[in-house]
């Protein structure tokens, strides 16, 4: 399932080493923190389809880290940076309550050494919490996840409508935005549908020995 580009997936790892003495300095030595990831980097987990330059994330503790960044090459040799977004904050958008229970270990990333242990969320509740803001980037990404066969049309929209209950504000505009991914994902599932070739039926087997009988 981990499509995330090595090298990012390495920047990542260095990254969590920085949070991990951060949170050793201060004295914590309770029971490891989890870390839900999000944003574009969960994204690159699932589908390895672009870069990112910023980390979203949210943790089953309070805490504080300060800045953390690390300085990174793309595949092709030009330079490039991570960073820990610490203004990202999941209460402004759609999230659903079993996020916890169904989210995935990011396994081989060395969670076994640190006090905080890395979870992606799940591709459909990603792609929840990515409705609400609907920016362009936030549509490419869901219907990359799509694309990829980890969730159908019916799945998000009953995924994000059970979401929605616990939102509070002006759900009107929410509400337009999964109708129109979920028709969109669905519009994209038949384009590639249609992309399929067309098999030929296998032509009637003939019993050994047996010529076929000519109809005149």
């Amino acid at each position: 399932m981990n499509k995330a580009f090595p090298e990012l997936s390495k920047a990542l790892s260095e990254l969590l080493d920085q949070m991990d003495a951060s949170i050793r300095k201060g004295g914590y030595d309770g029971p490891p923190i989890t870390m839900y990831l999000a944003g574009g980097m969960a994204v690159n987990f699932y589908c390895g389809t672009r870069y990112t330059e910023d980390v979203d994330a949210f943790y089953t503790h309070r805490i504080h880290v300060g800045p953390c960044e690390v300085s990174y090459r793309h595949k092709d040799g030009n330079p490039s940076f991570l960073y820990l977004d610490n203004n990202y904050n999941p209460a402004f958008g759609l999230l659903h309550e079993n996020h916890d229970r169904d989210a995935v270990e990011w396994t081989g990333i060395g969670n076994e050494r640190r006090k905080i242990h890395l979870y992606v969320l799940s591709p459909v509740d990603l792609a929840v919490t990515k409705i609400s803001r609907n920016s362009t980037q936030d549509r490419e990404d869901i219907l990359a996840l799509a694309s990829a066969g980890l969730f159908s049309a019916d799945q998000l929209r009953n995924r994000a409508t059970e979401a929605l209950r616990d939102y509070i504000g002006d759900r009107a505009p929410v509400i337009t935005s999964i109708e129109l991914i979920c028709g969109q994902i669905s519009a994209e599932k038949l384009l590639q549908l249609d992309r399929e070739p067309e098999f030929p039926i296998d032509p009637p087997t003939m019993s050994k020995g047996k010529e076929p009988e000519l109809e005149i």
